[in-house]
């Protein structure tokens, strides 16, 4: 009984492992900015057709795109699924902020609160 117990504690342990890393943002570093057709610094949203959220976050990133001079792209990762996996995307929306070089300044995968892509915009444009 009791190593029953133990197996299953463990299992579940494993489980809530497994879903803690799954729901991560993913570690971009860089974005090559050229190889997914933007110039220069970008506010970046990996999207879907049928994702709600990111259908509801698109017009604050346009509008913090366009407050700090930046590019806004929507990348559909299930048209460009070689994007997907090139930079290891598993959920949407999936938001990232590049600057000019590509370096990544910040990612989410949701719309951050209290004007974090803002600041992240500004930050890129300058």
């Amino acid at each position: 009984m009791f190593l029953r117990a133990l197996i299953v504690a463990g299992a579940f342990i494993v489980i809530a492992l497994v879903v803690r890393l799954w729901r991560r943002p993913p570690r971009l570093a860089r974005l090559d900015l050229r190889y997914l057709a933007i110039r220069g610094p970008a506010i970046v949203q990996f999207t879907t057709p049928w994702c709600g959220p990111c259908k509801t976050a698109a017009p604050h990133l346009r509008r913090a795109a366009g407050a700090a001079g930046l590019a806004y792209a929507e990348i559909d990762v299930a048209d460009r699924p070689d994007i997907a996996r090139r930079y290891h995307i598993r959920r949407v929306p999936t938001i990232a902020v590049a600057g000019a070089n590509g370096r990544v300044l910040g990612t989410w995968t949701a719309l951050p609160p209290n004007g974090e892509i803002g600041d992240a915009a500004r930050l890129a444009a300058s």
